[in-house]
């Protein structure tokens, strides 16, 4: 009789250590609270003018913050000849960038930003930035710094 139980024991142990095995490994937070709150200050003051303070971006809908028209004439010039603005976080943020790489994701801002630089930019300021754009869509910060070489997938860490 104490056969039976400690071999049943011992398959319900086997299927629980089974189980926890064959689960995916939750990510750990790719940046600091630090990081992300750098960042959103960065944010404001520079790219949230033309992806909106929701970072939402910029399709000329009614509501948009800020208004276009409260912007200086080199931004509306700007936001004019391009167009929309995509967005850096939500749902169809995660829908273009969710397979690619967070340092893919860092180096596509770094590219967006040499090309229309803002003052008081630099590399330090898009790592951060990128940080708060994970957060805004879901990203949960961590003990780790975010650095240009995560190679974490954005998917896996923003829901």
């Amino acid at each position: 009789m104490d056969r039976i139980k400690l071999l049943l024991a011992c398959c319900v142990l086997g299927a629980g250590v089974l189980r926890l095995v064959g689960q995916e490994p939750t990510p750990l937070g790719v940046f600091t609270p630090a990081q992300a709150e750098a960042g959103r200050v960065a944010y404001e003051k520079t790219c949230g003018k033309c992806h909106t303070t929701r970072l939402l971006g910029r399709r000329g809908d009614a509501g948009e913050l800020p208004p276009v028209s409260s912007l200086s004439a080199t931004y509306q010039e700007f936001i004019q000849a391009y167009g929309p603005v995509p967005p850096l976080a939500g749902k169809d943020f995660t829908a273009r960038w969710g397979s690619k790489t967070v340092a893919q994701l860092i180096s596509r801002f770094q590219e967006a930003v040499n090309a229309f630089p803002p003052d008081g930019m630099t590399d330090a300021t898009t790592v951060e930035i990128t940080a708060y754009a994970l957060q805004v869509s879901g990203a949960k910060a961590g003990s780790r710094r975010l650095t240009r070489a995560s190679d974490v997938t954005v998917s896996s860490i923003t829901h």
